[in-house]
């Protein structure tokens, strides 16, 4: 563990899963360490080590678990990681703590309300998860924390309709931002000769992280149902995101069922690396979300596809539809997928068109420094 000069820290940025972990708030955080650490100096606290170390500000890697889920498991851990992070400010006195996930945000609104930290300092947190998907008790403490709270980001506007509503409610003094993710550097260059060019065999993409909510059954049902109800030439891709042995056990068994179905039509792999994810995006022409009804804030996987020069669908799964931008690329059920990927395959031209429109609509709107002068923006407003 390593730190800055005491009292020196412009900007403190908190995660709740380690940066090793697959997952847009991981990368996001990358991005806003690497463009504003040559400006102000930079810290950030998460938990566990970094096995690839990239991150070039000074690192705070507390606990020996990676995920702040797993450390609230156990009460000694967490006690320790609570106390950890109250020396880390103490010692820091960061003018800016930024927190990047729910956990990170209510240690640090707790340390403020029982004025444990009590010079002043700008709180900001960034909330990546959706207003809609939270329980209520979550929901009750976040708008028992959020008067803590100086600045609430959120990563799409569908997404801060619903917290605008909830906080103002009981706080009238609190200023909010959209700012838009990124799919990251290695997304913002389009490499033309990598795109697919031939729209035969369709090849048609499914990636993210297996759990209940991206709801996986609806992606075999579109794949089994492109066999058996079309004579259409495609193939299937899937890469699949796995952090317990329970979730790579079902996906393993979901990739059989798709094999023995499919055959050679089906290609599947887990825990692509995220470097290798971009030719994934280059393969394919037709990018599929299946998450369940308002459970995406913002579907960075979409924004990868697109970047790519692929047409995207999407759920009504919330951020994602705002992110798509195309209403009608957003589907219900397996049979409206299966006609809008029919009317892409008889139409090539309209195929082309929505393809390049994409990519348009990605360095418009959710270009890196798209994101990058916001987060500038923000803190030198602050900070000077």
């Amino acid at each position: 563990m390593s730190s800055v000069n005491k009292g020196d820290l412009d900007i403190l940025l908190m995660v709740d899963n380690n940066l090793d972990v697959v997952g847009g708030g991981k990368e996001s955080t990358k991005i806003i360490v690497e463009g504003v650490k040559d400006s102000y100096s930079v810290a950030l606290i998460q938990p566990g080590k970094i096995e690839k170390n990239n991150i070039f500000c000074e690192t705070y890697e507390l606990s020996k678990y990676k995920r702040m889920k797993t450390v609230f498991k156990n009460p000694v851990a967490f006690i320790k990681y609570f106390y950890d992070v109250y020396r880390i400010i103490k010692l820091n006195r960061p003018k800016v703590i930024h927190t990047q996930e729910q956990v990170s945000f209510f240690m640090v609104a707790l340390l403020k309300k029982l004025k444990l930290v009590n010079y002043s300092f700008t709180l900001i947190h960034t909330d990546r998860g959706l207003y809609t998907k939270y329980g209520k008790f979550i929901k009750m403490i976040f708008l028992f924390f959020i008067k803590e709270l100086d600045i609430f980001i959120t990563t799409t506007k569908f997404n801060m309709k619903y917290w605008k509503q909830a906080i103002e409610k009981r706080y009238s003094n609190k200023e909010y931002k959209v700012i838009e993710n990124t799919a990251g550097r290695i997304y913002e260059d389009l490499d033309e000769s990598r795109v697919k060019s031939n729209s035969r065999p369709l090849v048609i993409g499914f990636a993210g992280r297996y759990c209940d909510w991206k709801n996986w059954p609806l992606a075999e049902e579109i794949c089994n149902k492109l066999k058996s109800e079309t004579d259409i030439d495609f193939q299937i891709y899937m890469a699949v995101g796995c952090l317990d042995d329970k979730s790579e056990k079902e996906t393993k068994q979901m990739f059989s069922r798709l094999k023995e179905n499919l055959h050679d039509r089906f290609k599947g792999e887990i825990n692509v690396k995220f470097e290798e994810m971009e030719q994934f995006y280059y393969d394919i022409d037709i990018f599929i979300l299946t998450s369940n009804y308002n459970t995406e804030s913002f579907g960075r996987t979409i924004v990868e596809a697109m970047s790519r020069k692929t047409v995207a669908l999407t759920t009504n799964a919330g951020g994602s539809v705002e992110v798509v931008g195309n209403q009608d690329n957003v589907c219900r059920v397996a049979n409206d997928f299966v006609n809008r990927i029919l009317h892409f395959y008889n139409n090539e031209e309209l195929f082309e068109n929505e393809k390049r429109s994409n990519l348009k609509r990605v360095k418009e709107n959710y270009s890196l420094n798209n994101n990058l002068v916001k987060h500038v923006n923000m803190y030198t407003n602050i900070l000077n």
